[in-house]
């Protein structure tokens, strides 16, 4: 097991508490998947389970994956280049993800690092149960997402519950998981202040296809 899946647990520790938040990685035509309600805070190898690229746990007998543990199955299964798949409730961003500025979110951004590290858009999903029902949900609108832009999304919204960051670098996950909630913590903040000033498509565009951008993103790759 790649324990840098410990050091993605610990680092986004802040974002989930008690067993909230689950985080998974790669290994060769298998994963490893946080044990259900195990603490990402002091997250050990005894608490990460071996599944099946199907999700099943190869022990069937020990503790028991996650809930969640078919989101990440079908990520790592159906996306080759990610390695490492976490999710967590960052609190800023729960405050929009709970209401009905998710899609304003989503589709507009403030900064030039949100476009780096979260991407031109994030990916919104609509709530479902948590286990099969939201899978089913995760599966349709992350699909629809990659068709459309021709890319994996940086950073998936699950409207009411918390947030997805994939990629093939744990460094990845951890900067674009943190990226999302700064950007939440400002976004709440311009709407306080009176009328949001968001960049304009052609800014991000000019953001997101900037060869010094791209340097800076496989830094973190």
């Amino acid at each position: 097991m790649d324990t840098s899946i410990l050091e993605l647990a610990w680092a986004l520790s802040s974002f989930a508490i008690c067993g909230e938040g689950n985080v998974s990685v790669r290994d060769d035509d298998s994963f490893w998947m946080k044990a259900s309600g195990a603490s990402l805070t002091k997250l050990g190898k005894s608490e990460m389970i071996a599944c099946k690229m199907t999700g099943v746990p190869f022990d069937s007998l020990g503790l028991k994956p996650s809930i969640e543990t078919g989101f990440h199955a079908w990520i790592l299964r159906e996306f080759e280049d990610i390695n490492f798949v976490a999710h967590t409730h960052p609190t800023k961003t729960m405050q929009v993800l709970c209401s009905e500025q998710i899609y304003s979110f989503a589709d507009h951004r403030l900064f030039p690092d949100q476009v780096v590290r979260n991407g031109a858009k994030s990916c919104v999903v609509p709530y479902a149960m948590p286990g099969k029902p939201l899978l089913e949900q995760i599966k349709k609108y992350v699909t629809i997402f990659v068709e459309e832009y021709q890319y994996f999304p940086k950073l998936i919204l699950l409207e009411n519950h918390g947030i997805i960051t994939a990629s093939s670098s744990h460094k990845e996950c951890i900067a674009s998981t943190m990226m999302c909630e700064k950007s939440a913590e400002i976004f709440i903040g311009s709407k306080v202040l009176g009328q949001t000033n968001f960049l304009t498509s052609e800014q991000v565009d000019e953001i997101d296809k900037c060869p010094s951008e791209k340097h800076r993103r496989k830094m973190y790759q």
